[in-house]
C-alpha cells in the first residue's frame, strides 16, 4: 500500500513526482481513521482527545480523499495533509473548496524541510510511507511523531514487514532487472503482469518454484495499475522485520501499542503448544511476542499505532474499557428460536464466523445489534434494552453487578476477533429513510467523476450501477420519493442511465417509470445500509 509520495529517491529529486505523473488511486482506509484509532487506545487504557474533536495530520496524504472524508463528517476536528507531489495535493484542495470545508487544510512540502512548529496533532498517520522513502525520511518521519504527538496521541504507519516480504523481494529483482529496458509506467505495468504470468507457467508440471510464481502473480493482479507501479515497482520498497520498527520509533520516544487491524495480534489457528509459547511471551515481553507471531504467520504488511514511552499500554483490555464505547454489528441467530434460559448455549453468526453463548444478557444484545445494523449503539443503551429484551422473553436480568460485566468482557473478546464493531463515536450516517433524503456531499461530488465514492462509514464503494449513480447524485435534499422517481425516469429515458429487467433494458416510459417506482424504497434503504446517507 502507498498512497503516500513523499519519496526523495531519483525521481522525486527531480521538478515532478512519479505522482504527478501517475495520480496514485484514491480512497479512505477505514484503519487510520480517529475512531478506530480511538477506539483501541481507549481499550488499552489510554485517553485519547475525542474523535468529534481530533486534530490529525496525515503526512503522505496524496489527494486527501482520505482526508476530507473524515473532515467532511467531524466538522469540529482540524485536519492537516502533506504531500510532496504538487498534482495530488492541488486536486485535494479543488475538492475542499467545491465542499467548501474550512477545517482542512493541504500544503506541498519535502518532509525533511519540515517546520519546528507543525503543532500539536492527536492522530497522526502515514499510511503506504515509511517503507517507500529512503533512511534520512524515515527517521524524520518517527521524529516528528515524537515532537508532534499529543500526551495521549496516537500516530499510525505503516509498513512492509519481514518475513513475508523476503518471498516478494525474489519476484521484485526479476521484476526489477526485466523493467530497466522501459521507461513509461503503463509499459512497465504491462510487462511486469507478462513477466509473471510467463514466469507461472513456464512449466507444464508446476514445480514448488512456478506455485509460487503463480502466487506472486495471483497477488499482483489484485493490484490496480497504478497501485502496482507505485508499490512494487517502486525504486525504493524496503520492509522491516517488527522489532527492528519498533527499536526505530523508541528512538523518538515512542512505544508499541496495538496494530491498527486488532485481529492481526490474534494467535487463533495454531497449535495449542505455540498458543501457550504466544501466551508466555506476552506476559514477559510483547514485542518479542509479536515478532513471533510474524515468524508463524509470514506477515508482510503490518499497521502499527505508536504512542508516547511513558504511556505504558494496558494489555489486559478489562470489560468496563467497553462502556464508553458503540457497538455494531450484522448478527443473527443460527435459529430463529431463541432459549433466554441460562445454561442454554444458542449460536450467532456474522458472516462465516460463529460464535456461542449461554448469557442472557448477550443473547439479547447480539439479537438488537443485527435488527438495528449497521446502526451503532452505545454500551449503556445496549446493556438496558438488552436486560428489557431478556424480561420481555420471561428471563431474570442479573442486574448491573452482572450483565454489565459480562456483556463488557463479551464486546472486548469479540472486537478482538473481529466478530463484533467497537467505535469510539455514534458517526453520523442514518439508517431511516427521511422525506426528502440526502447523500453526503462528498459522494455526490466522487461521482461527478467516476464510479468510486467514500462512504460516511469511512470505506471506499465502487458503484457500477448507472441508475445508482443518477440516484445518489439526486439525493441533494430537496427532492422527495415523488420527485426522484421523475428524476430518475428522465434520466433513463435521455439515455443518461440504464434501466435493466432480467438482463433486459427497459425503455418504454411507462414501464420505466413503473420499475423505479416499485424499486426506490429497497434502493434507499440499500444507500442508506451502506452508509452513503447523513442527517
Amino acid at each position: 500500500m502507498q498512497p503516500g509520495s513523499l519519496s526523495h529517491d531519483a525521481l522525486s529529486q527531480s521538478s515532478a513526482s512519479p505522482y504527478d505523473a501517475v495520480p496514485y488511486p484514491s480512497g479512505v482506509f477505514a484503519q487510520t481513521h480517529p475512531d478506530r484509532l480511538g477506539t483501541i487506545g481507549r481499550l488499552f487504557g489510554l485517553r485519547p482527545a475525542p474523535v468529534e474533536r481530533a486534530r490529525v495530520v496525515e503526512f503522505g496524504c496524496g489527494d486527501a480523499t482520505n482526508l476530507i472524508a473524515m473532515a467532511i463528517t467531524l466538522p469540529q476536528g482540524r485536519f492537516y495533509g502533506v504531500d510532496l507531489a504538487a498534482a495530488p495535493i492541488r486536486r485535494g484542495r479543488q475538492m475542499i473548496q467545491a465542499l467548501g470545508l474550512g477545517n482542512i487544510r493541504l500544503e506541498q512540502m519535502d518532509l525533511l524541510q519540515a517546520p519546528e512548529d507543525l503543532g500539536e496533532f492527536d492522530y497522526i498517520i502515514a499510511h503506504g510511507l515509511y517503507s517507500w522513502v529512503p533512511e534520512p525520511v524515515r527517521e524524520k518521519l518517527l521524529a516528528l511523531c515524537g515532537a508532534h504527538l499529543s500526551e495521549q496521541g496516537i500516530a499510525y504507519i505503516s509498513y512492509n514487514a519481514y518475513p513475508g516480504n523476503h518471498l516478494r523481494e525474489l519476484t521484485r529483482g526479476m521484476l526489477q532487472y526485466h523493467l530497466q529496458q522501459f521507461s513509461e509506467p503503463q509499459e512497465q505495468v504491462r510487462q511486469a503482469r507478462t513477466l509473471m504470468k510467463f514466469l507461472s507457467e513456464a512449466k507444464p508440471k508446476p514445480n514448488q518454484w512456478q506455485q509460487l510464481m503463480a502466487h506472486e502473480f495471483e497477488r499482483i493482479q489484485q493490484y490496480p495499475d497504478a497501485g502496482l507501479f507505485h508499490d512494487d515497482l517502486s525504486p525504493t520498497n524496503q520492509p522491516f522485520y517488527f522489532h527492528e520498527f519498533i527499536r526505530a520509533a523508541e528512538r523518538h520516544g515512542l512505544r508499541f501499542l496495538a496494530e491498527a487491524d486488532i485481529t492481526d495480534m490474534q494467535v487463533a489457528g495454531l497449535t495449542e503448544e505455540a498458543t501457550g509459547v504466544m501466551r508466555k511471551l506476552e506476559q514477559c515481553n510483547l514485542v518479542a511476542r509479536e515478532q513471533y507471531l510474524d515468524f508463524v504467520c509470514g506477515r508482510a504488511f503490518r499497521q502499527t499505532l505508536l504512542c508516547h514511552q511513558e504511556r505504558a499500554p494496558n494489555a489486559e483490555l478489562a470489560p468496563e474499557r467497553a462502556e464508553d464505547l458503540f457497538a455494531a454489528a450484522d448478527t443473527r441467530p443460527v435459529s430463529p428460536a431463541g432459549d433466554w434460559a441460562r445454561g442454554k448455549s444458542q449460536d450467532f453468526q456474522r458472516g462465516k464466523a460463529i460464535v456461542a453463548t449461554s448469557t442472557p444478557v448477550v443473547k439479547a444484545a447480539l439479537m438488537i445489534l443485527g435488527e438495528i445494523w449497521p446502526s451503532r449503539i452505545g454500551f449503556p443503551e445496549l446493556l438496558v434494552r438488552s436486560q428489557e429484551r431478556v424480561v420481555t422473553a420471561g428471563g431474570q436480568p442479573e442486574g448491573l453487578g452482572g450483565d454489565g460485566p459480562a456483556l463488557g468482557e463479551f464486546l472486548v473478546r469479540s472486537y478482538l476477533i473481529g466478530f463484533v464493531d467497537l467505535h469510539a463515536w455514534p458517526s453520523c450516517f442514518v439508517t431511516g429513510i427521511s422525506e426528502r433524503p440526502l447523500a453526503s456531499a462528498l459522494v455526490r461530488r466522487q461521482l461527478e467523476n467516476g464510479p468510486v465514492a467514500c462512504s460516511v462509514r469511512h470505506q471506499t464503494l465502487r458503484i457500477e450501477d448507472s441508475l445508482g449513480r443518477a440516484l445518489l447524485k439526486l439525493l441533494d435534499g430537496t427532492r422527495d420519493q415523488n420527485a426522484l422517481i421523475d428524476a430518475l425516469t428522465a434520466e433513463v429515458l435521455s439515455g443518461a442511465a440504464e434501466l435493466f429487467k432480467d438482463g433486459q433494458p427497459v425503455t418504454h416510459p411507462d414501464q420505466v417509470r413503473t420499475s423505479i417506482s416499485a424499486g426506490l424504497e429497497s434502493n434507499l434503504r440499500r444507500t442508506a445500509e451502506l452508509g452513503l446517507l447523513v442527517g
